[in-house]
């Protein structure tokens, strides 16, 4: 935690720095006409597209306080909220997602959640948004691969790259705990292979890392027995979450404008979920940089590359700037809570 606080500056520091430079360098290539497709939005249209993007978080709490509820059954909806936009905070500073979680234990604990509970709570989040993530990747891929495959190929590779790494993940879980002989093979000989390929420095505290994670993995996969109608909420709250996420650029390109209908609103929406699975891969804050440029060069074939540009800043400020700005101030608003 304490290093999380100390490097996590410098880190806002490289956001707003990559962001400087994206913007600079969207702007020499659109220059003026980008300047006047945002200019000619109307304020209450950026007020539509917040709006989403507070529905996106908004469900994520709700899914947050169902999960929280089965053992604290008086945790508030505005402490899920609180909850998941500092965890946005987080999540957007740190490479690859790594520090949201982190805070979430810190933020359970002020809101007197128990560290056990906390954990448990937070497995089964990443559990059940993990398989909703890799059902509807699947789902966009094999329903728009034949128009994705011809006006994208260059970057095809990407995005199954990306869904491949999103799905292997609760793959993996879910077969370490299912095979024995898998689990076996992972602590005797996959540690210390990766000790030869430095990729592991400590093979004890690694296979000791191991064990615990999917000893809680598999106490998760046990109580989803207790309580399965509330876990299929949870799932379908899922489902709801990505796809109100991946349709604020069709939000975004709306309130530019531009001609929609039911089958681009589709199109966008699928265009929204590979953006998202393939700068999931970018190991770095926020991914920042190669999100802008992969979506740039999605949407560009749906809307050209001077509305692509246009609406990627508007909607990278409304998914990212605009949520870790929020999670900024209720982190603030919770730091000095606890010197009060």
């Amino acid at each position: 935690m304490k290093r999380l606080f100390s490097n996590y500056g410098l880190n806002i520091l490289f956001i707003i720095l990559i962001g400087a430079l994206v913007i600079g360098f969207s702007l020499s290539l659109g220059g003026e006409g980008i300047i006047d497709v945002i200019k000619n939005v109307d304020p209450l249209g950026i007020g539509i597209v917040l709006f989403v993007v507070l529905v996106w978080q908004f469900v994520i709490g709700i899914i947050l306080v169902v999960l929280t509820r089965i053992t604290h059954p008086q945790y508030k909806v505005r402490e899920g909220f609180l909850n998941v936009l500092v965890a946005a905070l987080f999540h957007g500073i740190t490479p690859s997602a790594s520090g949201g979680q982190i805070i979430q234990f810190y933020v359970f604990k002020k809101q007197k959640v128990d560290t056990g509970d906390a954990g448990s709570i937070l497995w089964m989040e990443f559990i059940l948004y993990q398989s909703a993530l890799t059902l509807l990747s699947a789902f966009f891929i094999i329903v728009k691969f034949p128009q994705f495959y011809a006006n994208f190929s260059n970057l095809f590779i990407f995005v199954i790259v990306g869904f491949i790494i999103n799905g292997s993940v609760i793959a993996f879980f879910f077969s370490l705990a299912r095979f024995k002989r898998l689990h076996d093979w992972l602590k005797n000989k996959g540690v210390y292979l990766g000790v030869k390929l430095h990729l592991v420095k400590d093979p004890q505290l690694t296979i000791r890392n191991i064990e615990i994670q999917l000893e809680r993995f598999r106490n998760e996969i046990s109580n989803f027995k207790n309580c399965k109608g509330r876990l299929a909420i949870v799932f379908a709250l899922d489902i709801v979450r990505l796809v109100v996420y991946y349709s604020v650029p069709f939000f975004v390109f709306w309130i530019m404008g531009c001609s929609i209908d039911l089958e681009l609103l589709i199109d966008c929406v699928a265009m929204g979920s590979f953006v998202a699975i393939t700068s999931s891969t970018i190991p770095i804050p926020g991914a920042s940089g190669g999100t802008e440029m992969i979506f740039v060069l999605m949407f560009g074939n749906l809307f050209g590359q001077t509305i692509a540009s246009a609406g990627m800043l508007i909607w990278r400020f409304a998914t990212f700037y605009f949520v870790i700005l929020l999670g900024a101030i209720l982190f603030i608003y919770i730091k000095l809570k606890k010197v009060k």
